[in-house]
């Protein structure tokens, strides 16, 4: 019997297509938003939805600067160099985190109450403590390097001088990135050394925004100085705000990029 060369054609089990997923049109929006460019804001537009943000909610925050000052009072009375001075100046973190708690909650678009102006101290007990402890220890020695090298008259001591310099400014922009990180609800399971790390990730990313935010800041605390009443009421709350609208975006845009 001969046997054909042609091979057996078997048909084919009909399948019907596999639905798709339900959530697709979801990826589909999570993958054009990935691929959509953040816009970060503008200083300028931030300084004044701050300003917006402090005089819608002062009735809010102006407690809360209040306790800030008298912690500040406490300090100045005692004078910043003795144990109970410095003792108060470290103590300034816990006001100084319930703050930014409150303003990274305006930031988000939540509502904030005095009692997370609490809840924040009570969060950030540990870290504002070290920060602030840090943050004067670390400026105190930049300082001295500064006035010692820049009285010494030769040129090491300018090279250790400008160095420290620099290592001031790098300081305060590692604060100024800092607060927002610490009272920010988006991040509230991250420990010191993230937030820390984090912090590093704007100054070295942004550098140039960084630096703006932290001349705005410094320019604004050296006025309220001067306008003493303005520090204990306000000042302070309307920094929190700022920087927790213009530091929060930079940091988020920032982990985008790494995630991809």
């Amino acid at each position: 019997m001969a046997v054909s060369g042609r091979a057996r054609t078997v048909p084919r089990r009909w399948r019907a297509p596999r639905p798709l997923p339900p959530d697709l049109p979801e990826l589909e929006d999570e993958v054009e938003d990935r691929a959509r460019p953040v816009v970060l804001p503008a200083l300028g537009a931030t300084l004044r939805l701050a300003a917006s943000d402090v005089y819608f909610n002062s009735w809010r925050l102006a407690p809360a600067n209040l306790v800030w000052g008298a912690v500040l009072i406490v300090a100045l009375l005692a004078g910043p160099m003795s144990i109970i001075g410095l003792v108060a100046l470290v103590a300034l973190g816990l006001p100084t985190a319930g703050l930014h708690r409150m303003a990274a909650l305006i930031s988000r678009g939540q509502p904030a109450a005095f009692s997370d102006f609490v809840d924040g101290m009570r969060r950030g007990f540990g870290p504002a403590l070290v920060v602030a402890g840090g943050g004067i220890a670390l400026g105190l020695v930049l300082i001295t390097n500064i006035l010692v090298g820049f009285q010494s008259g030769s040129p090491v001591g300018w090279f250790v001088s400008a160095m420290a310099l620099w290592g001031l400014v790098a300081l305060g922009m590692a604060l100024v990135a800092f607060w927002p990180l610490l009272g920010d609800p988006n991040r509230e399971g991250l420990g010191l050394w993230r937030r820390l790390a984090l912090a590093g990730i704007a100054v070295v990313g942004r550098p140039r925004r960084m630096a703006a935010i932290t001349l705005a800041v410094t320019v604004i605390l050296a006025i309220s100085t001067v306008l003493f009443a303005a520090l204990l009421v306000v000042s302070v709350a309307y920094v929190a705000v700022l920087t927790s609208r213009y530091v929060l975006p930079t940091v988020d845009e920032l982990e985008g990029r790494l995630r991809r």
